[in-house]
């Protein structure tokens, strides 16, 4: 009522107020209201590119329910105003909408097709929607084309650190650690850094797909980054690399783990020990044996036998009495 006797009082009725008020129907979770008022309301102002946005947003807070008034409201939109590069906010509500809705991906799809072919692109925030959407249903078909379009070949949109992890588990939950590599390599060169959770993704799928040298490269790379794997990929990564007999990869990591964690190191650490003798690598399982100990990690009955196994068959008793001292002192 008081948009429409705005005029009676001195005061300009323009767009400016129109999108006032649908903004205010549409906070108050009436977004079909304000639909209706825009048809009474375009008797006496023409609304502009932000007029829609607004309903947009107010049908995308919606859910499943503003799926339908949203494709209405964009095409009247079309219509009214045409197609607009600028209009950014209403592309990105839009199909912020759609996506969320029944068969949404490929729905969005559709729709950003259609933009590009007028040079219209939807913002950063439906990249990030529509990459959760494709995590969830582990779709990395959808996830690179929107990619492609948004970020590779049309470079409208510059990524975030969560989109390329978003991407990054993406491909290693389907396998593809080699893409997920990739994108671990471009990222630098897009703006985007590397984080922990980056990389811990990505060790934790290479060690997986026991792609040992890979996740030994992505491994110096975070080290060296002065971030700190997680104990859970470190133990896993200390068996793998032991059972794929690289010792050597196993020390590195034992020696990440102890110098970051404190708790929870005595499986691992008996694993390395006797892994270690298994592969030849005597004088190094002594090593870190009498390492272990003093940092005060037991090692059980079954290591410390199997090592006395073979210290007595090299004739070398006197290292393993000189290491059962130290269990006994401490």
């Amino acid at each position: 009522m008081a948009f429409e006797v705005m005029e009676n009082y001195g005061v300009v009725r323009d767009v400016i107020a129109l999108n006032s008020l649908l903004s205010a129907i549409c906070r108050d979770g009436r977004t079909v209201d304000a639909c209706d008022y825009l048809q009474i309301a375009k008797k006496f102002v023409l609304p502009d590119a932000d007029s829609y946005a607004i309903l947009m947003e107010g049908w995308e807070g919606e859910g499943d329910k503003g799926v339908f008034g949203a494709k209405e409201t964009f095409a009247e939109m079309v219509i009214e105003i045409g197609w607009d590069p600028a209009n950014v906010p209403a592309y990105d509500s839009f199909l912020c909408a759609l996506v969320r809705g029944p068969d949404g991906l490929l729905e969005a799809i559709k729709f950003v097709d259609s933009m590009r072919d007028r040079r219209c692109y939807p913002g950063v925030r439906f990249l990030k929607v529509a990459l959760d959407e494709c995590v969830k249903f582990h779709d990395a078909r959808t996830a690179k084309f929107f990619w492609e379009v948004l970020v590779e070949v049309g470079r409208v949109l510059q990524p975030t650190t969560e989109m390329y992890n978003l991407m990054i588990a993406l491909f290693c939950y389907c396998g593809d650690t080699d893409s997920a590599r990739r994108m671990l390599d471009e990222m630098v060169f897009r703006g985007a850094f590397p984080d922990v959770a980056t990389y811990n993704l990505l060790f934790k799928f290479l060690i997986k797909g026991r792609k040992l040298r890979e996740a030994s490269a992505v491994f110096t790379e975070m080290v060296k980054n002065e971030f700190v794997p997680d104990q859970d990929n470190c133990d896993t990564a200390v068996k793998v690399y032991v059972d794929g007999g690289e010792p050597l990869l196993a020390i590195k990591v034992w020696k990440c783990l102890v110098e970051n964690y404190q708790n929870d190191l005595e499986r691992t650490a008996n694993f390395l020990v006797v892994g270690l003798r298994d592969l030849n690598r005597v004088p190094e399982a002594v090593k870190y044996a009498e390492d272990m100990i003093e940092r005060g990690i037991r090692l059980s009955s079954s290591t410390l036998s199997k090592l006395r196994q073979t210290l007595v068959k090299e004739r070398k008793e006197f290292v393993y009495e000189e290491l059962l001292r130290k269990c006994k002192s401490q």
